[in-house]
């Protein structure tokens, strides 16, 4: 596995790179993800975030995570020699920070389930329907309270919030 990390504007980084190698790995492994597979991850200022939101997405107004996939992470028509290019995750320290304190969060923690979103999105999981949205919820609330454990925290005290349903943006 590798994750490529891009901070350009020397943004104020969330989360060490260990760790997050650490949640990268963990829920690959979870996800039953055997493969060798590259991830890019990208900090951007809430200027930058509000572009692509709304190049991207159509979306005019920033938001905190995006993800572009690229490879399936269960594609079996790519030779096993080659690594999967999963896609790219693009955070915003300064908005995950700001709404943080909203979602009773800190902003590690809050940056944690973005990206457990973001990895959950490269592999396939979506929140457009109510349906999808609590598939999805559950499995940010479960593997943030294993990676809590493993930090040797209390899981009990992980927020993940409302459902992540975009079907009204």
């Amino acid at each position: 596995m590798a994750v490529l990390i891009s901070n350009d504007a020397e943004l104020t980084e969330l989360l060490s790179r260990e760790e997050i190698c650490a949640v990268v790995e963990h829920v690959l492994a979870a996800e039953g993800v055997e493969r060798e597979v590259e991830i890019s991850l990208s900090y951007v200022d809430e200027a930058e975030m509000y572009e692509l939101n709304r190049e991207w997405r159509g979306i005019d107004r920033t938001t905190d995570v995006l993800s572009f996939e690229c490879d399936s992470a269960f594609d079996d028509s790519i030779p096993e020699c080659e690594p999967l290019e999963l896609g790219d995750i693009i955070l915003a320290p300064e908005v995950i920070a700001a709404q943080a304190p909203s979602f009773g969060n800190t902003p590690a923690d809050e940056c944690r389930l973005m990206l457990v979103h973001g990895l959950l999105h490269l592999l396939g999981y979506d929140h457009i329907e109510d349906d999808e949205a609590e598939v999805m919820e559950a499995r940010e609330d479960e593997f943030l309270r294993e990676l809590a454990v493993m930090r040797g925290e209390d899981p009990a005290r992980v927020s993940v919030g409302p459902i992540t349903n975009h079907a009204h943006d």
